[in-house]
């Protein structure tokens, strides 16, 4: 990586970025937050504001190629407590800027304004249910998840029942049809368009919860169904997927272990794409792994030292009846595998991955992440298209390469303003190298502001 490279990056994300975000959100929380209440007692409003520069360089020796984005996401949410019911609002507005004409974006970074929620909630503490468009964690966010890195977020319109079994257990069920995001014309013009769902795109399922399992533990079992038919203009792979799994974790507390083990199954069919010509259903067959241990030591900063493993199938065979690569539904990969925005390389497909993390609290305020992350395919007959390789390695390397991330998070104003900034370097490994894609580094900074 070339100093003038890196220089330039920094200057692009300490200049750009804190005008279009730390100026504004630092005028807006000069003071501390205070309980003086502005609104009635039955009317809750909450603001937040996401905004992140972020810059990606590749092709280092024959061809170099910088990419570099400023995306805010701007929300605000009305939450009104009636004495029989309640009701949510919420809008956002998801833009991108400063992008170059061949820089490839699209939903994942731009929705300009429309309802990310808007439902109706009956019921109380023992059971209650949701009606209308809703977002949603499941467990660890691997496979449902209400984004945070990520310039836009997920959404579903149906119902959402949760039932409060005792003290420790909870149940929820949903079923609900996924929110289209959508925009008009060049993502790069921010035209807003109405998001949509559809009635033939149904996502549903079914969360047990329990928060005393032996050993000081926690965990949940889940079951999520995801059935498509032919869906107008909206192309799918027509996936009739049954995923099953299950998540046991203990907390992290000084001077004591800590660990996460997440295993999942995935049955059903599956066309291998969107396209119109691909008219062959395969039998869909799929698995994951996510193994965790940590120690966080009794010492000054925190320091907790973690192992991880990740797996998840790919293709074994692209000539037979069945596909074999997991398919990661609604869930986010920045938890396990870095940032994603412009760079998003490694994801839950096609992936065999030790890494090691060290995490530092030097301060209440500030922390310190660095994770060293090695990753190979599952299977040498399948693509790893997020890194670039769209076909299988006629070689057979499996090497996809290594990387090394650090963050640094800093709370400027507990509550209201927190600063983020990270760097990620990948080091292509033989998969990609034999395929002509180089080494690749990813940096960024970010403000969220709340009130």
């Amino acid at each position: 990586m070339s100093n003038t490279v890196l220089t330039r990056s920094l200057r692009h994300i300490l200049g750009l970025s804190l005008a279009a975000g730390v100026a504004t959100a630092s005028q807006a929380a000069l003071s501390a937050p205070d309980d003086r209440r502005q609104t009635p007692d039955w009317l809750s409003l909450t603001f937040d504001q996401q905004t992140r520069f972020e810059a990606l360089n590749q092709d280092f020796e024959d061809n170099e190629r910088y990419d570099h984005a400023l995306v805010a996401r701007t929300n605000l949410r009305a939450d009104m407590d009636f004495e029989s019911f309640d009701v949510t609002v919420e809008l956002m507005d998801s833009r991108v800027f400063m992008v170059e004409d061949d820089t490839p974006i699209g939903s994942a970074m731009v929705n300009p304004m429309d309802f990310l929620q808007a439902y109706v909630e009956l019921g109380d503490e023992a059971f209650s249910v949701k009606l209308g468009r809703f977002t949603q964690d499941v467990g660890a966010r691997r496979f449902m998840a209400r984004n945070r890195y990520r310039n836009t977020i997920n959404a579903f319109d149906g119902v959402n029942a949760h039932w409060q079994l005792g003290d420790d257990g909870a149940l929820r069920a949903f079923y609900s049809f996924p929110v289209e995001r959508r925009y008009k014309g060049d993502p790069r013009d921010n035209r807003m368009k109405m998001d949509r769902s559809h009635a033939n795109q149904r996502f549903g399922g079914l969360v047990y919860e329990n928060s005393r399992l032996p050993f000081g533990s926690a965990g949940e079992i889940y079951l999520l169904s995801l059935d498509e038919d032919d869906a107008g203009n909206l192309q799918t792979r027509n996936r009739q997927l049954y995923s099953l799994g299950a998540r046991a974790f203990r907390k992290p507390s000084p001077a004591s272990y800590d660990y996460e083990l997440e295993a999942l199954v995935q049955e059903g069919e599956s066309r291998k794409s969107t396209a119109v010509t691909d008219t062959d259903t395969l039998d869909h067959s799929a698995q994951f792994l996510h193994a965790e241990v940590g120690y966080m030591f009794d010492a000054p900063w925190q320091p907790r030292l973690q192992a991880h493993y990740d797996y998840a199938s790919g293709d074994k065979d692209a000539s037979d009846d069945e596909n074999n690569g997991l398919d990661s539904l609604y869930g986010v990969p920045r938890g396990d595998f870095g940032p994603t925005g412009l760079y998003r390389i490694f994801i839950r497909n096609n992936i065999s991955s030790p890494a090691v993390r060290l995490e530092l609290q030097p301060t209440a305020s500030l922390r310190l992440n660095t994770e060293l992350r090695d990753a190979r395919l599952a299977s040498v007959n399948a693509a790893s298209s997020s890194t670039g390789l769209t076909s299988a390695t006629p070689g057979g390397e499996r090497h996809l390469g290594t990387q090394l991330e650090t963050v640094l998070r800093w709370q400027a104003i507990p509550g209201r303003l927190r600063v983020e900034t990270g760097i990620a370097y990948l080091w292509a490994g033989s998969a990609l190298a034999d395929q002509g894609i180089d080494d690749k580094y990813y940096t960024y900074l970010q403000t969220n502001l709340r009130f």
